[in-house]
């Protein structure tokens, strides 16, 4: 079965980089409950929001079921106004890998 593989593209609010710290810190133990491998992650904290992300992080997931449940994970959804306060925008892109 092919694995899926998450490229998320993060931008964070101006002086929030504490609060995304512990948002991140909280979702990447969820994560690793969902057997989620964290590939890498690349930060650039000087940019502005008009320029690139902030933060790009490259997991894998075992198959899309495991991706559609970390996101409904109860744990995960009460994160969600810490998540807001802190994250001006997401870009999610998703591709199937036949590697595993």
């Amino acid at each position: 079965m092919p694995s899926l593989v998450v490229t998320v593209r993060l931008w964070v609010k101006d002086a929030r980089f504490s609060e995304f710290a512990d948002f991140e810190t909280r979702a990447f133990k969820i994560m690793a409950h969902h057997g989620v491998e964290i590939v890498s992650i690349a930060q650039d904290h000087v940019q502005t929001l008009s320029d690139g992300p902030h933060e790009t992080h490259i997991l894998k997931f075992s198959d899309s079921a495991a991706f559609e449940a970390y996101r409904a994970d109860p744990a995960l959804l009460a994160l969600s106004d810490l998540r807001d306060a802190c994250t001006a925008r997401t870009e999610i892109a998703i591709q199937q890998s036949a590697l595993n």
